[in-house]
């Protein structure tokens, strides 16, 4: 069993900080009674659409890449971004940490699968556009985004 490098990871059955992933499938668990529980639904093979996401992220990163600027900010632009308005505040991070409406999403292993892939994707640009086209990972984006940034109640 090899050891997570990512901290950012949780457990796919209980949610904890994970040391392990599946052979099968790579995603992250923490103990054997979880991956025990997890090999009961483990799914190996990739569903169409996830096909399609790794056949346009293997396509794309196997053309030499010359200088293209689509106008659109790379993953690496935005993290190495010093402006303080990018940033997710402390409390934040903990409101994400503790919403029941995430937690809930992301007990939907396809969605874990994505999250996965986007993790371990080189052109992480790329797949999230794909990624975007997801029904399922939108709705996990903007329930995010209504932790990160509550919509604001118009008054009288």
């Amino acid at each position: 069993m090899a050891s997570l490098r990512c901290g950012t990871a949780v457990c796919v059955v209980c949610l904890e900080k994970p040391k392990y992933r599946c052979p099968a499938c790579r995603v992250p668990y923490c103990s054997l009674p979880c991956f025990r529980k997890h090999k009961e639904q483990c799914k190996p093979a990739a569903g169409p659409v996830e096909k399609k996401i790794r056949s346009a992220l293997i396509a794309k990163t196997q053309k030499p890449v010359e200088n293209e600027d689509d106008g659109d900010d790379s993953v690496a632009d935005f993290l190495n971004s010093d402006e303080e308005e990018d940033r997710v505040s402390l409390q934040n991070l903990k409101n994400l940490g503790e919403s029941a409406a995430l937690r809930s999403l992301l007990l939907n292993p396809h969605l874990r699968r994505l999250m996965v892939d986007l993790d371990q994707a080189g052109d992480k640009a790329e797949l999230m556009r794909a990624c975007m086209r997801e029904p399922l990972f939108v709705e996990f984006a903007d329930c995010c985004l209504r932790i990160v940034e509550p919509p604001q109640s118009e008054g009288p």
